[in-house]
């Protein structure tokens, strides 16, 4: 009897060793952030989460705080990230991008009415999701500088 258990014990062992195996954790989290950031079209739902007077006037900003908004946009390359960040007609120039392996951080000045904004992008990005904090200062030429911090999330919808 003990040679029978002794001869059955390999053949026991290589069944448990059968069968797929799950990839490591951090191989499915690597799957699910593309290295650059997913261009097409995206929907992004802000909430201004602060809104305050740079300069001791009344922000000139329709903005407030508590404000909700959202918009769908085509990102057709990481130049145009803006699209999702900042003011709608803006005229906006990139002066800082980095969106790569899930993370993004950029920043633009944007031509508006009476000056500039100068909008800060920071978070992170899946393959069709992101999750960002957008600070965004004016520099007017008149009254009403401000400071605002945004909380944006998205998804994305798909190709343009």
């Amino acid at each position: 009897m003990r040679k029978l258990v002794l001869a059955a014990l390999p053949a026991l062992m290589l069944g448990a060793c059968g069968g797929e195996s799950a990839p490591p954790a951090n191989e499915t989290a690597a799957a699910a952030v593309p290295v650059a950031f997913p261009i097409g079209e995206w929907e992004v739902s802000s909430t201004v989460e602060r809104i305050a007077s740079t300069d001791g006037s009344t922000p000139a900003s329709p903005a407030k705080q508590g404000d909700k908004a959202t918009r769908k946009a085509c990102v057709a390359d990481a130049d145009q990230l803006s699209k999702l960040f900042a003011e709608q007609g803006a005229d906006c120039k990139v002066t800082t991008t980095y969106a790569r392996q899930g993370r993004i951080n950029t920043a633009y000045q944007c031509k508006r009415s009476g000056g500039l904004t100068t909008p800060t992008v920071n978070g992170r990005y899946t393959a069709d999701t992101l999750d960002v904090t957008v600070d965004t200062a004016s520099m007017l030429s008149g009254s009403g500088d401000y400071q605002m911090t945004e909380k944006v999330t998205g998804k994305r919808l798909g190709d343009c």
